[in-house]
């Protein structure tokens, strides 16, 4: 039980979760029960081994088996004959394949139907943008192997559409004309990349990555010594850039910021890191609009800015955020983004729905505000608190958000959320990529960006979700 079952990292340098029990991993913010091992929060999805302690006369005595597992199986219940009821999970990303194991967990008997619009086994996303090669295999990216489903009695339907959801009359129906009744759904479908609404931009060199098959197509085309234009400069459009970089392409960063990340994390952090992207070879121009994409003459293509300069490249990679995956749903408020609006334990307006990850805006607990989180780690999470849920154990989904990416082998971690702030504090060097950022308003820290300061994320998180965050 000494390693987080996500990525192995040693969780004797996470931090102890002393009013649930639970022990968080340094890198990514998973948790586990301490009493029992069990995946509480976050992208572990395997349990910790536990063993029996006691402690005579100041001695503290450990009872350890023969054999002894990294991770073990969570306890889970298995489905019985008599127990009617269906619970429908739409989406086979994070939060899908998380929701759909815990209902076991939480000892839902009845039928499960998960259903995947992707004809692959639930598989580890973020991957995608920081190693294309990856999509080549991507069963070597599969977040449970199929023998795993049959086990838990988990019926997965691959490459099925979602045609519909009434939710007043509680059933689903496929593009193939089946329909599911439900008593219960999860609806977890994510979102889609946005396209660049201009001319050009559904060129067949243009691309976005949602999909093993999106990266496939990408890494086929941008080769080492090809120009490619990535288009956007938040965490998606980063996060590629370096990949390509690292594959030997010549990468120029198209943004509508002055500096990457600026939005989010803000000019004097995200310039650190366009030095450090410039220091690898990587060029950037912004503030700047695209408004056309031309098929060149010579090959390749022409992209036409809105200040009417023109650059040249042989291929477009676009990450400009996502539109939630909701509009399948009928009798189910939604917000303005078309998302679905939930409570602070994830039900929907609907009787009997809910929806978790990117698709979900929920009310924060501590604040009653709503909130719309794009994290795999919220992802996971909100799967697993929206099971409970289905199980009739409503518990509130009280997790600080929490987002990690890798950008040249540097990582970055940032938890809470803020998206104004009239008070920055930098421990540490930027220059360096050595430091604490602390946005603060009102005297209140909202959301706190680290480089090479593991655990102070998942520490700060922590204090956020207690009400304890000191104030700056």
């Amino acid at each position: 039980g000494a390693s987080c079952s996500h990525y192995s990292a040693p969780l004797a340098q996470g931090v102890a979760a002393k009013d649930r029990m639970h022990v968080v991993c340094p890198w990514h913010d998973a948790a586990f029960d301490l009493r029992t091992g069990q995946p509480v929060r976050g992208a572990g999805l395997q349990a910790i081994p536990t063993y029996a302690v006691r402690v005579e006369g100041g001695d503290v005595y450990v009872g350890l088996p023969k054999v002894m597992e990294d991770f073990v199986a969570p306890a889970a219940v298995r489905r019985r004959a008599d127990d009617t009821r269906v619970f429908a999970v739409l989406g086979g990303g994070a939060a899908g394949c998380a929701a759909a194991e815990a209902l076991r967990q939480e000892g839902y008997t009845g039928r499960i139907v998960l259903v995947s619009e992707e004809k692959h086994l639930p598989y580890d996303r973020p991957v995608l943008s920081k190693n294309l090669a990856k999509a080549s295999d991507p069963g070597s990216l599969a977040l449970r192997e199929q023998p795993h489903f049959e086990e838990y009695d988990i019926e997965v339907r691959f490459g099925a559409v979602v045609k519909s959801l009434d939710a007043a009359q509680k059933v689903v129906r496929l593009a193939s004309g089946e329909d599911i009744h439900y008593d219960s759904a999860l609806v977890a479908t994510g979102a889609k990349p946005r396209k660049l609404p201009v001319p050009g931009g559904d060129l067949p060199s243009v691309f976005a990555l949602r999909t093993p098959e999106d990266a496939q197509r990408i890494a086929a085309t941008c080769t080492k010594g090809k120009q490619v234009l990535v288009v956007g400069s938040s965490f998606i459009g980063m996060e590629i850039a370096a990949t390509l970089a690292r594959r030997g392409c010549e990468v120029t960063v198209l943004g509508m910021e002055a500096v990457p990340f600026e939005r989010v994390l803000g000019r004097r952090v995200g310039d650190a890191i366009k030095r450090f992207f410039e220091s690898r070879g990587i060029k950037f121009v912004g503030p700047a609009i695209c408004s056309e994409i031309q098929e060149a003459a010579a090959g390749g293509l022409t992209v036409s800015l809105k200040s009417g300069q023109k650059l040249r490249c042989d291929g477009v990679v676009v990450g400009v955020g996502v539109i939630p995956n909701a509009a399948f749903v009928s009798g189910a408020e939604k917000a303005r983004d078309g998302s679905l609006v939930t409570d602070e334990c994830l039900q929907t307006s609907a009787l009997g729905l809910f929806a978790a990850g990117d698709v979900a805006t929920y009310r924060a607990p501590r604040t009653g505000t709503p909130l719309r989180v794009e994290h795999w780690d919220v992802a996971t999470s909100q799967g697993r608190v929206a099971a409970k849920a289905m199980a009739g154990k409503r518990d509130a989904f009280e997790q600080t958000p929490f987002f990690w990416t890798s950008l040249f082998g540097k990582n970055l971690r940032y938890v809470g959320h803020c998206t104004q702030w009239d008070e920055l504090l930098v421990d540490g060097d930027l220059q360096k990529l050595n430091f604490v950022a602390y946005y603060c308003h009102d005297n209140v820290v909202k959301a706190v960006a680290t480089m090479a300061r593991d655990p102070v994320a998942v520490a700060a998180g922590e204090l956020m979700r207690l009400g304890k965050m000191p104030s700056p």
